[in-house]
């Protein structure tokens, strides 16, 4: 998926030299979903029902218990609480009250947290260029503050200064994780802030330092015009992240090819005691982002013999998102849930790319079939939509296509599936370079354009009785 919301920015230090590379998290551990390796920061989550790749920070379960606060006694407070037959699915984000918290990174006295051994992580959480990290768990009782050693969790941070959590079951009774009340402060710090903590006690917000130490070590400071938010240290890297905007005086320089978009810019570091004033050292920059994104409407049909009418259900709302339409208005989506359509009904199927800064670019109808599954690669298919053109232009009309970042088209559909899974596969067009409507001669179009493929959406099944 294609993000345009940041710049990021990565020097990395060796004797007394800077280069410039590309984003890289190294670290962070990666899952599978289906045979597929899930992007970076992803895990294979239950999504309306269906198993995919999601980011853990947009798709998590809010875990509000007040009794894992670090400060409730379970033997004042009454009530004995045991994480051992906890049911954990996917990810969480802990609150007390309706304020976000983290899991202690200190031991915790017994008996507090609702339980008798409370659990709390032994190593800090991960900062945003980790991704996905595994921490180790224990649980204080009287042998110590790791009596109890737990099975590791995976954690994540999150934009927006929180964290969140893939727990696993308590390995007996009575543990349970903990909610440490006194970060409830992290909640209001700012995106140019950071929570710190010297005694993991006491939280503060603190506002990120504008010059980095290791570059004060090196002799060099930074020049910025521009929104460049605080620079972080991690394992040695010193990461920047600057903000996309034509607004700014931080201007990036976006080029596109057949394949990417390019945004360019250049860096230039000042000595720290003034040597060299007037000729600062510029290191040029480059934030290549791939024009793909893949986005599916989870959305299960099935067609039955007139009666009344059906029901659609609309998967994750993505940057890239397809949708079942009522009517040929295209103004109400099907709500969530499993849908019965008349046979022979019209679909009005409507796909929208939702990204910032995107004026430049608009979606194009690749292809468009029906399969018997929710893999786009399975055979066989049925085909609406090839090559930008219907296929058959009297049960597929091509209303929009190439002219904004949405699309629709309506088609009857025809085949014998009980459950029909629905696939698009879009290319942005770069509409100042080249034309990016489609041209139909036949169900043939004339290559109009050098836009790139994004990955398929999908809706499905669609199911007919």
């Amino acid at each position: 998926m294609m993000s345009l919301g940041v710049l990021l920015v990565l020097l990395l230090f060796k004797h007394v030299t800077a280069d410039i590379s590309g984003v890289v998290v190294a670290n962070s551990i990666r899952f599978s979903c289906g045979g597929t390796q899930c992007p970076v920061g992803q895990d294979c989550i239950s999504v309306s029902g269906i198993l995919r790749c999601a980011d853990p920070c947009q798709t998590y379960t809010e875990l509000k218990d007040d009794w894992r606060a670090t400060n409730y006694n379970s033997q004042v407070n009454g009530g004995l609480h045991c994480d051992q037959s906890m049911n954990f699915q996917g990810w969480y984000r802990l609150f007390l009250g309706n304020t976000g918290v983290q899991m202690p990174e200190r031991c915790v006295e017994m008996n507090m947290c609702g339980t008798h051994a409370p659990m709390w992580l032994t190593d800090p959480h991960p900062q945003l260029s980790d991704g996905v990290v595994q921490r180790a768990v224990c649980g204080s009782w009287t042998g110590g503050c790791c009596t109890f050693k737990q099975n590791p969790i995976h954690v994540k941070a999150c934009y927006g200064n929180y964290y969140v959590y893939k727990f696993v079951p308590a390995v007996n009774c009575y543990l349970a994780y903990c909610a440490d009340v006194n970060t409830k402060v992290c909640s209001t710090c700012r995106n140019d802030e950071t929570c710190m903590s010297d005694n993991k006690i006491n939280w503060r917000c603190e506002r990120k330092a504008p010059t980095h130490p290791q570059l004060q070590q090196l002799g060099i400071t930074t020049h910025q015009s521009s929104p460049i938010m605080a620079p972080e240290d991690h394992n040695g890297t010193v990461w920047y992240q600057v903000e996309r905007s034509v607004r700014t005086l931080w201007i990036n320089i976006l080029e596109t090819n057949t394949t990417h978009a390019v945004y360019s810019n250049s860096l230039f570091v000042y000595p720290v005691d003034g040597r060299n004033k007037s000729q600062p050292v510029s290191y040029p920059l480059s934030c290549v982002y791939p024009l793909e994104t893949e986005s599916s409407l989870d959305v299960a049909i099935r067609p039955y013999l007139p009666n009344d009418h059906g029901v659609v259900g609309v998967g994750a709302k993505a940057r890239a998102s397809m949708f079942l339409y009522r009517l040929s208005n295209y103004t109400e989506p099907y709500p969530a849930g499993e849908v019965l359509l008349p046979i022979g009904s019209t679909l009005h199927v409507g796909v929208s790319v939702e990204e910032s800064g995107m004026e430049r670019f608009v979606v194009v109808l690749e292809d468009c079939y029906a399969t018997q599954s929710p893999n786009p690669d399975n055979l066989p298919r049925t085909y609406m939509i090839q090559d930008r053109c219907s296929r058959n232009r009297t049960q597929v009309t091509v209303e929009e296509s190439g002219s904004s970042l949405r699309a629709r088209f309506s088609a009857v559909l025809q085949v014998d599936y009980r459950y029909v899974f629905l696939h698009c596969s879009l290319s942005l067009c770069d509409q100042r370079s080249s034309s990016c409507t489609p041209v139909c001669s036949g169900r043939k179009s004339r290559s109009v354009s050098d836009s790139v493929l994004l990955k398929p959406l999908a809706i499905g099944p669609i199911s007919w009785a």
